[in-house]
């Protein structure tokens, strides 16, 4: 039984690349989907498969999440613009067990549509936006073998304390966002940037002048290149 309910873009017959593109916070798979379809029309052998988590969002029931943060922030202190990036960065590192135990589904889910469809991790590529960048960045770093790459849309590296203690593998790490972003605010950035070089993980970053919190197209293209000339 898959862990996660999931829709699947670009079907194709013998895919040789397998994309997961996880939602963000208050959201669900439908929200993703277009942009995912962006991506499979420059990726006509890969499959993009957009998982859904199964927990109801806490402050939209019709929407979901993959872990609670208003406990954890009840002030929504992360995103006000005074709040220190070092502040944001403790907040997300008390999810660091919510996101580590998602992480790991995540990684099952994955290994289980990688022995279905024949693919490697170096095949393998993880995307996500907000939210589910953090999944992203959690799942890629501490899965056994070295994904393709991981790709976070407006994120940021969470629950640094026992990641440093999860971590296992080193897969290439291309980081989006965009510079007007006050949700997972972009000044942020640098320490995601920092804390990778740290942990000896190659980075990339694409900012994206101007742009706020969400997905743009221009994200969607530059991704895709980069997965369709990976090896």
């Amino acid at each position: 039984m898959a862990e996660f309910q999931y829709k699947i873009i670009n079907n194709c017959p013998k895919p040789t690349k397998l994309v997961i593109f996880l939602h963000g916070y208050t959201s669900n798979a439908d929200d993703v989907i277009p942009y995912a379809q962006t991506l499979a029309q420059h990726l006509d052998n890969a499959m993009i498969v957009v998982p859904e988590a199964d927990m109801p969002s806490e402050r939209r029931p019709d929407k979901k999440q993959w872990y609670a943060l208003m406990d954890i922030d009840p002030e929504r202190l992360r995103r006000k613009p005074d709040t220190s990036t070092e502040d944001i960065i403790e907040i997300y590192n008390r999810a660091g067990p919510r996101i580590s135990a998602v992480a790991k589904r995540i990684n099952r889910f994955i290994t289980d549509l990688q022995k279905e469809y024949h693919i490697c991790n170096r095949q393998t590529y993880i995307l996500g936006f907000s939210q589910g960048a953090m999944i992203a960045i959690y799942a890629g770093l501490t899965r056994r073998y070295e994904l393709g790459g991981i790709f976070p849309f407006a994120g940021i590296v969470c629950g640094v304390d026992l990641l440093e203690k999860e971590q296992n593998a080193h897969p290439e790490v291309y980081l989006f966002h965009g510079t007007s972003d006050l949700s997972v605010q972009y000044k942020t950035l640098e320490f995601t940037k920092e804390w990778l070089q740290n942990h000896n993980i190659d980075w990339v970053a694409m900012e994206y002048d101007g742009i706020e919190h969400k997905l743009i197209e221009d994200e969607m293209l530059d991704a895709a290149e980069i997965i369709r000339r990976s090896v």
